[in-house]
């Protein structure tokens, strides 16, 4: 239930998120190149967007499971050990997942303490670090449901398998 909602505000927020980018580089674009004025501290905020998106996606293709996989093996394998390598591939996601969530939490940590700030805008870099970290939580939480689902051959929202 958790990990669903999560995933679900992930996703809204990841579309949200792309679509401001992509107005965001079309207004610099214009503003470059038309006006010989870029849109002040731009690449900092194309920067921020760029983490929200790329860490709500991953968390979109591991429900999906999308992301990267050995199926070839998978497929080979008989069928007792093919929830056996599932479930392997699943908790491989989430050791991956929880690393980058570690890693985004001590440098949220350390960006706080040091007190950095954007160079144009003066944004503390601790809340784009913090935010991207609350998504990279969602993605273990998204990673852990699939791990610790019983039917881990199951495709979510039964979606049909392309094998």
């Amino acid at each position: 239930m958790i990990g669903e909602y999560a995933r679900r505000t992930t996703t809204v927020i990841t579309v949200v998120v792309l679509a401001a980018l992509s107005i965001l580089i079309f207004i610099d674009v214009i503003g470059r190149y038309i006006f010989s004025s870029p849109l002040p501290g731009s690449i900092e905020l194309v920067e921020g967007f760029m983490a929200v998106v790329m860490l709500g996606s991953l968390t979109q293709a591991t429900y999906s499971r999308e992301h990267i996989r050995l199926e070839f093996i998978i497929i080979k394998a008989p069928h007792g050990w093919r929830t056996v390598l599932e479930k392997l591939s699943q908790f491989a996601v989430v050791l991956v997942t929880a690393g980058i969530g570690w890693g985004l939490f001590e440098r949220t940590l350390s960006l706080r303490d040091s007190g950095d700030l954007t160079p144009v805008l003066h944004l503390p870099i601790y809340l784009m670090a913090g935010f991207a970290f609350l998504i990279a939580v969602a993605a273990i939480m998204v990673a852990a449901r699939l791990l610790f689902s019983p039917d881990s051959s199951a495709l979510p929202s039964g979606e049909s398998n392309h094998d």
